[in-house]
């Protein structure tokens, strides 16, 4: 893609794009509160800045956390220089999902805004999960799996809705009944 900067997100989520620049070795974000197979660690965003001149937040994977609160987890470093990335558009405000989050990095307790702003930098309103590189330099810290796309359990949600109207109507005609039964009783005192 040639105009990454002004596409549509929503219409482009998950579609692969390859862009060339290089990683900010000092401008790195990490997530709290990030699960991956039942572990508690950290999302680790990277900014990247395409050789075209625009900035993005790349999802670069998870990492455990340290053994304590105190302890920051051990980040891999990314790889430095001009490089060819691989990575997915992702459609979502990641500043949204942030809103209950906190940033291991940030001293104050201030949310940001917008990811377009963090650290002070200009960036994309979106964000790319990383997938690596076609020479083989960048990896992802974990892979970021595609979500499992199906139409679920709608034919089960179908029958439990079907079972409730039933057992609505069966119950209205049962309290009619019993009415009708009652009031053919005569109660003498």
């Amino acid at each position: 893609m040639t105009d990454i900067g002004n596409l549509d997100p929503v219409s482009n989520q998950w579609r692969k794009v390859t862009l060339q620049g290089s990683f900010s070795q000092d401008k790195q974000e990490l997530v709290r509160n990030r699960y991956y197979e039942g572990k508690f660690g950290f999302e680790v965003l990277t900014l990247f800045r395409a050789a075209n001149g625009e900035n993005f937040w790349v999802d670069r994977g998870w990492v455990a956390a340290g053994p304590n609160a105190a302890t920051p987890p051990i980040v891999e470093p990314v790889a430095s220089g001009n490089l060819e990335i691989t990575a997915r558009i992702r459609s979502e405000n990641l500043s949204r999902q942030l809103q209950g989050s906190f940033f291991v990095t940030r001293a104050s307790s201030e949310k940001p805004e917008s990811i377009t702003k963090l650290q002070g930098v200009e960036a994309n309103a979106y964000y790319l999960d990383l997938l690596g590189s076609p020479d083989g330099k960048v990896k992802p810290l974990t892979e970021i799996e595609l979500p499992e796309l199906s139409n679920g359990p709608h034919y089960a949600y179908g029958i439990q809705w079907l079972a409730f109207a039933l057992l609505a109507i069966i119950g209205r005609f049962l309290l009619f009944r019993e009415t009708k039964r009652l009031s053919l009783v005569k109660v003498e005192i």
